[in-house]
């Protein structure tokens, strides 16, 4: 506490000096002389930040939307290279693998892909493309009965706009990074394009936009072997050269035959919005988008036989040990529909009401992978990946998930009550099958399924009540009842049927705002939720990969229980003329803490499973602040820390993990974004993010960080120029990662990474 009573008092005192507000020092008053930027205390029931579009445009190098969190106060997306599908949100109290513990909404739809929890269950981000953005709102916590558990890490929505006429945007953009490590050096060129129109006729408007991306990525993963699960048995195993050798992340030996996941993708997404407007004010609407995927992982093998033959498998000797390397490459195809109705009446009157139906279908969705054939000899026929045609295909096609949200809003003297109900569906539709020729996606004989649903009912009431000026009160309560029915698992030789359950739960809320002076409010908060297993942590089961190689297996578990969520927050801020600061020390208390981890098998690869841990605790404290024309005008500052603490502070199953940290929480978390605007037509900005300490594994094993499969340390600086050239013509210029920090989230992150965009406005 030492370090952060400094700072506390330097962020709340700092931007006076600079405000242009006057101060009486003898009675340690302040004399008001303009207005305060507005007060965000009153109007939420916990802390909200947001970033708008002309922060997007003017900081941001974005070629997706994932991208335009970067600078939000403790978010961080898991988006280890552009375009990449895996981007989950992680925030200050949960972990970059957790996808199902935050809530991504777009225009109040669901885009949070709560089918699981895990990376394979990322956001949506394909739905919406950068330039649509009109603003970004992130609401900390769950302190709002309007959402389920699983807005425990926060509540994001995207709004996008509606236009009042003809308007017409174009752009182009390119991307350019060289990544370097081991015996990859590749230098790799992406491009976006994007295109979108909008028009209102009387009273109807619609918005229509078209974005490709296509990008190749720096290797995510390698294939590795510890020195110490190599055999001394390398009779008849041919010798191999061009093999790395460093420390892992419990610096261990352990040596690198290749490159794996070198992801090669091409992303389009189509999307129409039509919505016409009532003569009472009300508003129907229609959206419906599309996202087509077409994938490749190519793999990089180092190591070369006596020959000169590259070897991507097999028996090899190396160092007068025998290893198994395995570089397998794969490829996806998919295609996803995502549709929505929201009928809605917003005039801020006594009543107004909400309806929305959204849907989300994997209508296509193929995952295919070689299986490389394990020989002692060294044939590159029988150990080069791209010769050798069989493998694996897992259908996700039919997975998805329908939401129902309806909602009444009254308005009496000094209150705002919501009234709602909420009902979603999810279903998971797995099919694996062995393939004669994986590239051509050729299905072969069954191997395995699994399949399920779960539902959630639930009804919620919440009050703002205004009791004086200075005094609110938001109190309300969730009543949910969830269900997981028909889970099915079934391979080759054995079927395995789960029971049916159920789960009823009461979840309270309660926030209480004051704010005695026009500078200064304060909030003190309190929430607890349910976050209900996923359909995949009950039922989902997967095997890639046979032995002697690597395998992966992805186990389930039918008798989860939900995870019980107890959160505080308490909050001041502190506004000025020219902008505000706050302070938020938060903290939560999680009881049967749904945390996956990932065990290393003695034939290599990995088993990774989901399991309740019976208590964690995480707490600490978030600093924000945003200020215009600091020290000199035209210059806008954008800063904010966060220091986490966590704790597992019993685990029945696992006893020594106590006192361990959560896995994937950095302890400490910097951002700062300073604006300058040369002229109206002309803006610089730099921005620097730090990200701290954390750990991999839940018995933090991993002691090493600073290497592949650990998670590093990172400190990237960022820097972007617009220029409106010509009238209706804008150009930027952007770096990410300047100074090229090598950093890893288990995976390697991307590198120095360059941006040009040229873009149309009509």
């Amino acid at each position: 506490m030492r370090k952060i009573i400094p700072a506390i008092l330097y962020l709340f005192v700092m931007p006076i000096a600079f405000s242009g507000e006057t101060s009486d020092l003898v009675t340690d008053t302040i004399t008001v002389k303009d207005s305060f930027v507005d007060s965000r205390i009153m109007k939420f029931p916990a802390t909200v930040e947001t970033y708008d579009k002309k922060q997007i445009e003017e900081s941001v190098n974005a070629a997706t939307a994932a991208q335009t969190l970067k600078y939000l106060p403790s978010i961080q997306v898991r988006e280890r290279s552009i375009g990449d599908r895996n981007g989950i949100i992680s925030s200050r109290t949960i972990g970059s693998i957790s996808s199902a513990q935050s809530m991504l909404y777009a225009d109040g739809v669901l885009l949070s892909n709560l089918l699981g929890n895990s990376f394979s269950y990322p956001p949506r981000w394909g739905m919406v493309n950068p330039e649509e953005i009109q603003r970004i709102s992130m609401m900390y916590g769950p302190f709002s009965s309007l959402y389920s558990g699983n807005s425990m890490g926060g509540v994001i929505n995207i709004e996008t706009r509606m236009p009042e006429r003809l308007e017409a945007h174009a752009g182009v953009q390119s991307f350019i990074q060289n990544f370097k490590l081991y015996g990859t050096d590749q230098t790799k060129i992406g491009n976006r394009e994007f295109f979108s129109i909008g028009n209102k006729v009387n009273d109807f408007s619609f918005w229509a936009s078209m974005n490709r991306l296509e990008n190749t990525a720096q290797p995510l993963d390698f294939s590795v072997a510890n020195v110490s699960a190599g055999s001394s048995s390398t009779a008849g195993n041919p010798s191999v050269t061009g093999a790395y050798q460093d420390k892992g992340i419990s610096n261990q030996d352990r040596v690198i035959f290749g490159a794996t996941a070198i992801d090669t993708s091409t992303q389009t997404n189509a999307k129409f919005k039509g919505q016409y407007e009532f003569l009472n004010q009300s508003k129907l609407a229609y959206t419906i988008g599309l996202w087509d995927l077409d994938s490749r992982q190519n793999v990089q093998s180092y190591i070369k036989d006596n020959d000169g033959n590259s070897i991507y498998g097999g028996y090899v000797n190396f160092n007068n040990k025998r290893y198994t390397p395995r570089m397998s490459p794969a490829q996806a195809e998919a295609f996803h529909v995502m549709q929505s109705i929201d009928f809605k009446s917003n005039d801020k009157g006594f009543f107004n009401w909400q309806m929305t139906l959204s849907d989300y279908d994997y209508s296509r969705d193929l995952s295919n992978r070689s299986n490389l054939e394990t020989t002692s000899n060294a044939n590159p026929s029988l150990t080069n990946p791209y010769i050798t045609k069989t493998g694996q295909i897992t259908d996700l096609s039919g997975t998805g998930w329908t939401v129902f949200d309806s909602r009444v809003t009254l308005r009496p003297k000094d209150h705002t009550i919501d009234l709602g109900y909420h009902i979603d569906y999810y279903h998971l539709r797995q099919t694996v099958n062995v393939s004669n020729d994986w590239m051509g996606s050729q299905k072969g004989t069954f191997n395995s399924l699994s399949s399920g649903n779960t539902k959630t009912h639930a009804v919620y009431v919440q009050d703002k009540w205004q009791i004086s000026p200075e005094w609110a009160l938001t109190a309300g309560g969730r009543q949910e009842h969830y269900e997981a029915y028909d889970g099915i698992n079934q391979n080759t030789t054995n079927l395995a049927r789960y029971d049916d359950r159920s789960r009823n739960t009461f979840s309270p809320k309660v926030s209480l705002s004051f704010e005695p002076i026009p500078a200064w409010g304060f909030r003190a908060a309190f929430g607890k939720a349910y976050r209900f297993p996923t359909v995949t942590e009950l039922f989902q089961q997967l095997t890639l990969g046979t032995a002697p190689g690597p395998v992966t297996i992805v186990t389930n578990n039918p008798n989860l229980k939900p995870e019980e969520i107890y959160s505080a927050e308490i909050t001041a801020e502190r506004r000025f003329v020219n902008g505000l600061a706050r302070a938020s020390l938060f903290r939560e208390d999680r009881y049967d803490a749904l945390i996956s981890q990932s065990n290393i098998l003695s034939v290599g690869g990995q088993t990774s499973y989901v399991e309740n841990v019976d208590h964690v605790r995480i707490y600490g404290i978030e600093l924000a602040t945003e200020l215009k024309n600091v020290m000199i005008p035209k210059l806008d500052l954008v800063a904010n820390a966060t220091l986490t603490d966590s704790e597992i502070l019993k685990n029945d199953a696992a006893p020594s993990y106590i006192n361990k940290k959560v896995p994937r929480i950095p302890r400490q978390l910097y951002k700062a974004v300073a604006t300058y605007r040369v002229s109206e037509d002309f803006t610089m900005s730099l921005a620097a993010r730090y990200s701290g300490r954390q750990f991999i594994n839940l018995e933090n094993s991993d002691i090493n960080p600073e290497t592949y499969a650990g998670a590093s340390r990172l400190l990237f600086v960022d820097a972007k120029v617009n220029y409106k050239f010509k009238d209706r013509w804008t150009a930027s210029l952007g770096v990410d990662n300047i100074f090229n920090d090598q950093a890893y989230v288990s995976h390697p992150l991307s590198q120095r990474t360059g941006y040009a965009q040229i873009k149309f406005d009509y």
